[in-house]
């Protein structure tokens, strides 16, 4: 890894594990925060991912590797968050169990999927750089409509994407979500499979 890219990675380890939980305070443990900690780990994975995609052939090893190697780098800047609320508020706090437990899965599924989502990005593109771009505009869009979403919702949609938003619905929620997630992977994977070996 280059100087440059251990440094900006530590920088973000330091902004997202210290500083923000520690301006947050106790607010940091809120689904609305913690559901898109867990998904920074995304971010750690597309631009690896690309890069194993354009080897040849494309190792499946090489790419559940990067997926895991991005996994924990988020799951170490939620646990930087923790450690930072528990300090700044000077006693144990931490979300119920089964919210630990879903971030963690739904991390983990995030994390394959966008290395698949990564792999067929790349595979219609002309070079690594185009296929980044690509990506880099997917998470735009998809941030934008996120933001967009609740602004378009009827009032009983929002109270139902309200209702996902405790312990009790984000079990359920990852429930749902996890398998539809698998087989999103698994289906991108296998468009291409015979260009993987390993």
């Amino acid at each position: 890894m280059r100087i440059g890219a251990l440094l900006a990675n530590l920088a973000v380890l330091f902004l997202f594990g210290v500083i923000v939980p520690w301006v947050k305070g106790i607010e940091f443990l809120d689904l609305f925060l913690l559901i898109p900690y867990a998904l920074l780990s995304v971010f750690y994975v597309s631009p690896r991912a690309v890069a194993v995609a354009f080897e040849s052939p494309i190792s499946l090893a090489a790419l559940g590797r990067t997926a895991l190697v991005g996994w924990a780098i988020g799951l170490l800047i939620l646990v930087l968050g923790f450690v930072t609320v528990n300090v700044s508020v000077g006693k144990r706090v931490l979300p119920p169990l089964p919210v630990l437990l879903c971030l963690v899965v739904v991390s983990l599924m995030a994390c394959l999927l966008t290395a698949a989502v990564a792999v067929r990005a790349a595979i219609g593109s002309a070079g690594e750089e185009a296929a980044r771009s690509r990506i880099r505009i997917g998470f735009l869009i998809l941030l934008c409509s996120v933001l967009a979403i609740p602004r378009l919702l009827s009032d009983e949609a929002m109270s139902m994407v309200l209702g996902w938003m405790t312990p009790e619905g984000m079990v359920q929620g990852t429930m749902v979500l996890v398998p539809v997630m698998a087989v999103g992977t698994l289906w991108l994977l296998q468009v291409r499979l015979a260009r993987y070996t390993g």
